[in-house]
């Protein structure tokens, strides 16, 4: 795929002040967006004391992001299936970067059988009963725990990533990252340029990229519930 221009070698301090933007910008009463908190709210979602969970940090925090996880949801994750919630997620690697996942190793992490795929399913209801979460609440909820390796999905930054739908999502993301274009080493020289003092992933930082200059093209914001 062609990744946008916005993410060329030539762009990258007009990518830096996207981020610089999104991370500094306060709105009335002095208060910031609310999606710069998302990363480190309660000291963040993969902290080692809680990464193998999903706490109601975590799903506070996701609503900074615009979206919702729908009560009966939010007690299913965080009470009634904790444990097999816990139990992929201690299968998902905290220091991975999905930059640094050869193509060997692509399907035992990100694979159809694969233990993230298994949360994205169960965080999704596939298996049992839709309980609400949509694509982008299940990428976001994903995104807070395992912010190195999982990326954020709307209907902004997809199809700028060329996607019509959630589907292969991470296979899109994987292949920009890995096709030798340099894109991870030019996430972080955008990330430095932005001097935004922020401890944010590599993904974080492409996700604010494109979410920041797909809405400067116009793209439409789609409610989950109709992706």
């Amino acid at each position: 795929m062609t990744l946008p221009d916005i993410l060329s070698a030539d762009r990258t301090d007009d990518a830096a002040t996207l981020v610089t933007k999104y991370y500094t910008k306060l709105y009335r009463n002095d208060v910031p967006q609310t999606g710069s908190r998302f990363d480190d709210w309660a000291g963040g979602g993969d902290r080692p004391n809680v990464a193998n969970s999903v706490t109601a940090d975590d799903v506070l925090a996701v609503s900074f992001l615009s979206v919702q996880v729908p009560a009966p949801a939010a007690i299913g994750i965080v009470e009634s299936r904790a444990n097999d919630v816990s139990e992929l997620l201690d299968q998902i690697p905290t220091d991975l970067d999905l930059a640094a996942v050869s193509s060997d190793d692509y399907d035992r992490f990100l694979g159809q059988q694969s233990p993230a795929n298994a949360l994205w399913r169960l965080l999704r209801g596939s298996d049992t009963y839709r309980w609400g979460i949509g694509p982008t609440t299940a990428s976001k909820i994903m995104a807070r725990k395992r912010p190195r390796l999982i990326p954020i999905y709307d209907s902004v930054v997809g199809p700028l990533m060329g996607l019509r739908d959630s589907d292969n999502q991470w296979k899109a993301w994987h292949s920009v990252l890995t096709d030798g274009s340099g894109l991870p080493d030019r996430l972080k020289t955008i990330r430095a340029k932005s001097s935004v003092d922020r401890d944010i992933s590599d993904l974080r930082t492409m996700d604010v990229v494109l979410w920041m200059h797909g809405k400067e093209v116009g793209l439409k914001v789609v409610n989950d519930a109709e992706i």
